[in-house]
């Protein structure tokens, strides 16, 4: 399974908005249940990280991801779905 079909962005920045909303604000972003998010000057790209995985959503939808294993990408997917179900 390539990169492009293992992330549900649109999950994805339902969550960043919770964060957002619900996290602790600090200085390079917020942190929230083990993600810290945050967006680039405009607020056009948005990153969300974990301390395995590095989420970058850029207009339009188009993202990268980096990991270092699939079993580090499947966490950060379950916490993504877990934090977007709750």
């Amino acid at each position: 399974m390539d990169k492009e079909s293992k992330i549900d962005v649109k999950q994805a920045l339902r969550v960043f908005d919770r964060v957002t909303r619900e996290g602790q604000k600090e200085a390079d972003g917020w942190h929230y249940q083990g993600l810290t998010v945050s967006t680039d000057f405009d607020g056009y790209t948005v990153f969300i990280n974990s301390d395995k995985v590095k989420l970058t959503v850029f207009f339009h939808n188009k993202f990268s991801v980096d990991y270092g294993s699939d079993r580090d990408l499947q966490d950060f997917n379950r916490l993504l779905a877990s934090l977007d179900q709750s």
